[in-house]
């Protein structure tokens, strides 16, 4: 397992891609559940959400981005790479909400506060590396790849909050 996240590491780094993580269904339900669950506890170490909230938006947000990125895989007739994108999606997301997790204990820890700052760092980061991870599974332009990670980003978010009834 330590080699899987050293290959999460290596794709947030923009020195790997999809492509180089094995293609396994297990692999990818275990990585999805991981996500899932590190998503849920540090979503509600942060906020106040009843916890059906936070998990039906969690789980609205990675159904959509499966569905949109099989789509955008389709698109480009490259279906057959979703099991690794979606790996490798999946996989950096939770590397991220471990970022996200050991700063907000560093922070509670310290009793200091730069979550606006570390909020925007890890969605700048988070677009980067999603598109990054888009480009070399759909082997389209960098600009290109990260637009469509950016448009992902926004859709997904916003299917979450239809989800649970917010606006």
């Amino acid at each position: 397992m330590l080699y899987i996240f050293s290959m999460f590491w290596r794709i947030a780094q923009l020195k790997s891609g999809p492509e180089d993580l094995p293609s396994s269904s297990f692999l990818l339900l275990v990585v999805t559940v991981a996500n899932i669950l590190l998503s849920l506890a540090v979503s509600m170490s942060i906020g106040t959400q009843p916890v059906g909230i936070v998990a039906t938006t969690i789980l609205t947000n990675l159904a959509a981005q499966a569905l949109i990125i099989y789509g955008l895989l389709a698109l480009v007739a490259k279906p057959a790479r979703l099991t690794q994108t979606l790996t490798a999606y999946f996989g950096c997301d939770l590397l991220l909400n471990l970022v996200i997790g050991m700063s907000i204990a560093l922070m509670r820890l310290l009793s200091v506060d730069f979550m606006t700052t570390l909020a925007l760092l890890i969605f700048f980061w988070s677009i980067l590396i999603f598109g990054h991870i888009l480009r070399k599974a759909m082997e389209v332009h960098l600009i290109m790849a990260i637009t469509l990670a950016f448009l992902l980003t926004l859709v997904t978010v916003a299917l979450g909050q239809l989800a649970v009834g917010q606006t």
